[in-house]
């Protein structure tokens, strides 16, 4: 025998109260309270709420099938315990719109994709209306082997030349193009590799020396070859522009 408080549900409508004399036979000696596990052993166990739930389309049939008016104040209460002993509510159909299988059957035979399935119901096509249908959906055991796999139609990439490169950018347009690309641009285009300052190799003391791109005018939309030079990290961190440096000043282009 099961001991739980008897004013436990003293908060629960007199008609959702269960009997005693059927908590006795269900093992139970008293009452527990909608509070929890914190004040008792309650009534209403995982498998009661799983058996309950199990094939039950709405959570009104749920209710009823323990006993529970489905107007009641039990209600939220009820739904709360299930979802916190992990009892699976994700069937339950939204009571006043009935989605039932033989509409999303129609639904899903007259479609190639979920999107189709939504625009057929009259729904929007938001990921909230994607999830619950996909659920109701898969649920009901609904065929979609038939489904088409959408396709990315994607634009050809095509690389661009150094000399489509290194150009001035319209400013609305303009996107920062990284250092690789354009020394990779710049050599190709016959700009020896040292820096233009104190002309040290990409090798210093055997080991390779990084030289980084400077725009000589400090304008990062100027990929002009004209505007753009080697710089070892030390000549390049002095310079005026150096990381954003006096922003908004330009040096005419060839200064060093």
């Amino acid at each position: 025998m099961v001991l739980v408080r008897a004013a436990s549900f003293s908060r629960l409508p007199a008609r959702d109260r269960p009997t005693a004399g059927s908590l006795v036979h269900a093992g139970y000696e008293h009452l527990p309270g909608p509070e929890g596990d914190s004040m008792g052993a309650s009534a209403y166990t995982r498998e009661r709420l799983q058996e309950a739930a199990r094939g039950a389309r709405t959570l009104s049939e749920a209710l009823e099938r323990l006993g529970v008016d489905p107007g009641s104040p039990t209600r939220r209460y009820l739904l709360g315990r299930m979802k916190k002993l992990g009892v699976d509510v994700s069937h339950f159909e939204r009571e006043g719109v009935k989605w039932t299988k033989e509409l999303l059957e129609e639904a899903v035979a007259a479609s190639t994709n979920m999107c189709e399935v939504l625009r057929h119901l009259g729904l929007e096509v938001v990921g909230g209306h994607h999830t619950h249908i996909s659920r109701r959906i898969k649920a009901y055991g609904i065929d979609t082997s038939h489904f088409r796999v959408p396709t990315q139609r994607r634009k050809a990439w095509h690389a661009r030349t150094p000399e489509a490169l290194l150009t001035e950018q319209p400013a609305g347009q303009a996107r920062r193009i990284q250092g690789d690309r354009l020394k990779r641009a710049m050599t190709t285009l016959g700009v020896p590799e040292r820096c233009a300052r104190c002309g040290t190799d990409p090798v210093w003391r055997g080991r390779p020396l990084p030289l980084e791109v400077d725009h000589i005018d400090g304008d990062w939309r100027n990929n002009r070859i004209e505007n753009l030079r080697f710089l070892c990290p030390n000549c390049h961190s002095v310079t005026d522009n150096y990381r954003g440096r006096g922003k908004g000043r330009h040096t005419r282009p060839g200064a060093l």
